[in-house]
């Protein structure tokens, strides 16, 4: 009798932490990484931004054994403007910020071996700096077929809040010509350096008035489907400390403690 109260103890405490008992969400699942790389001490971002490759490989492969199909920024664009494009029952935004040279050099390695798409938002004066990818890698990765790209301002700002009006319109606009004359490609999905100004109308209206059709938040969670505009499209932050339970909460439940 004791044993069978103290599991039921354990399954309380269990379940007001994780939850695993909540019914699936439907919708769009985005995933948000920034660096592929195993962390050190020569690493100059916090800790929590770095996802070791076998781990990444290892969720990777999660998707793929559970029917999640990745899809491309395009691809999500040409489901709205064309009716007959339909995306498959589980689509999945695999998405990386910024533009990190072990996005290449370690993320793409592994996109390519399992035939895997995915998308980075890039801040264009990143490219070519110190850990940044180049160009070049920029354009091998587009001519894969498997990398889609947007756009996360030119200087990556702390706040585009905290930026003047003209400040604010030349990171969005600028960002998206210098990535649609470099890449050959259109450029109309944005996501918001560290999340901020995903709930400011006046800066969302700022970056639909620049040429985009889509933007992307840090907010947890799984956006319903189709999306409407109302708010940024949430994304799931994946967490260097995050074990395979959390990525089954994150991509199911969209989210996975509470």
């Amino acid at each position: 009798m004791f044993t069978i109260i103290l599991l039921v103890i354990i399954l309380i405490i269990f379940s007001a932490k994780y939850p695993w008992w909540l019914p699936a969400k439907k919708g769009l699942t985005v995933l948000m990484y920034h660096h592929i790389y195993k962390y050190d001490e020569t690493c100059d971002l916090e800790k929590a931004l770095y996802v070791e490759p076998k781990k990444f490989s290892k969720q990777m492969d999660f998707l793929l054994k559970h029917k999640y199909t990745p899809i491309t920024l395009e691809e999500l664009s040409k489901s709205y403007k064309d009716e007959t494009f339909k995306l498959p029952e589980k689509p999945v935004l695999i998405t990386f910020d910024d533009g990190w040279s072990d996005n290449y050099t370690n993320a793409f390695k592994i996109l390519k071996e399992k035939n895997i798409k995915a998308n980075i938002f890039i801040s264009c004066n990143f490219i070519e700096q110190k850990n940044c990818m180049t160009w070049n890698q920029l354009l091998e990765m587009k001519n894969s077929g498997l990398i889609s790209f947007g756009s996360h301002t030119v200087n990556h700002p702390t706040d585009i809040q905290t930026l003047n009006d003209n400040d604010i319109i030349k990171e969005l606009k600028e960002s998206k010509q210098i990535l649609e004359k470099k890449l050959n490609i259109k450029i109309d999905s944005f996501a918001y350096p560290s999340g901020k100004g995903a709930t400011n109308k006046k800066i969302r209206a700022m970056v639909f008035d620049s040429g985009y059709s889509f933007d992307f938040s840090t907010k947890r969670g799984i956006t319903p489907f189709k999306w409407n505009k109302e708010k940024a499209i949430k994304r799931l932050y994946i967490k260097e400390n995050y074990n395979i339970f959390d990525f089954y909460l994150l991509i199911t439940k969209g989210k996975n403690s509470f």
